[in-house]
């Protein structure tokens, strides 16, 4: 599998109760089909995966399958506190159709990085999938390193990594990996840099905001693929500006509202966490109007 392009990290709607609304996931993901991304990404960040039961990834992956058929990858994510139950987990997700498998470092605690190595290399050696490493210290309180993530890339069951650390030096020394193996896939995650990345050789970005505007995000990816500097920095800017929108409340309650101003779902967050005020989504409605997206 070669993955590259814009991937979703597709937020998960919940009905008014804070069940799992699966009508709501099918409209969001045509949605993102048809803005063109390449892949859809379950259970990350944008997609509270760390605040769901595992019963609901299940049901959730499933339904996700299903509705895509076979048009775009589906990568599920499966990361815990421990080996263990990150392992268990995966094979859980993956018997429900997965086409590869996302693993972060372990949180909680704060493994070395040889541990956070032996980590990815049990679990991509024991699943019957691609894997992809996930590098997002601001949410398992741990940095995998430049060398974790080359060492990681020579296990051949590892296919691409993401990394949204937001810094470029380190996501440089990453690239590094492509002089060896040219067929494997960077992502940058960070939304501010992936132009840049793009043009430094980045493979293509999982942006929470793809599920926003997904065919704003794969117009950027595809004027940095042909090197079209004007447009780049046009298309940047106006992705930052859009940007604003996690600014008026906690960032995945405002990411959630925006998705709800376009009729595809419900604003509702997982609990303990409250959907955006009313002020807040006022103002996210604005700047969607400002980015021509209503």
């Amino acid at each position: 599998m070669r993955l590259q392009g814009i991937i979703v990290p597709l937020i998960t709607p919940l009905t008014d109760d804070g069940e799992p609304d699966e009508p709501a996931l099918a409209r969001l993901i045509e949605h993102a089909i048809a803005g063109g991304v390449s892949g859809l990404f379950l259970f990350g960040s944008s997609g509270e995966g760390p605040l769901l039961t595992d019963a609901t990834k299940e049901r959730l992956t499933a339904a996700a399958v299903d509705c895509v058929g076979g048009r775009v990858p589906v990568l599920v994510t499966a990361s815990a506190p421990g080996t263990r139950p990150s392992l268990e987990l995966a094979r859980r997700l993956l018997r429900r159709g997965g086409d590869a498998l996302v693993v972060a470092s372990p949180y909680y605690f704060t493994p070395s990085q040889d541990e956070i190595f032996d980590h990815v290399a049990a679990i991509a050696r024991n699943v019957d999938a691609p894997t992809i490493v996930y590098n997002i210290p601001q949410a398992t309180r741990t940095m995998i390193e430049a060398d974790t993530l080359l060492r990681a890339a020579e296990l051949p069951e590892v296919i691409a990594i993401k990394d949204s650390s937001g810094d470029m030096a380190h996501f440089q020394r990453v690239l590094r990996i492509n002089a060896t193996r040219p067929e494997f896939s960077v992502f940058q995650g960070a939304e501010g840099v992936v132009g840049l990345s793009i043009l430094r050789g980045a493979a293509g970005g999982v942006l929470g905001v793809a599920n926003v505007a997904p065919a704003l995000c794969v117009e950027l990816y595809e004027a940095a693929r042909a090197r079209d500097l004007a447009r780049i920095w046009a298309l940047q800017e106006q992705l930052t500006d859009l940007g604003r929108l996690y600014t008026h409340s906690y960032w995945l309650a405002g990411l959630k509202a925006a998705v709800a101003q376009l009729g595809l779902c419900t604003p509702t967050v997982s609990l303990p966490f409250a959907p955006a005020t009313p002020e807040a989504q006022a103002a996210i409605r604005r700047d969607m109007a400002a980015a021509g997206l209503l």
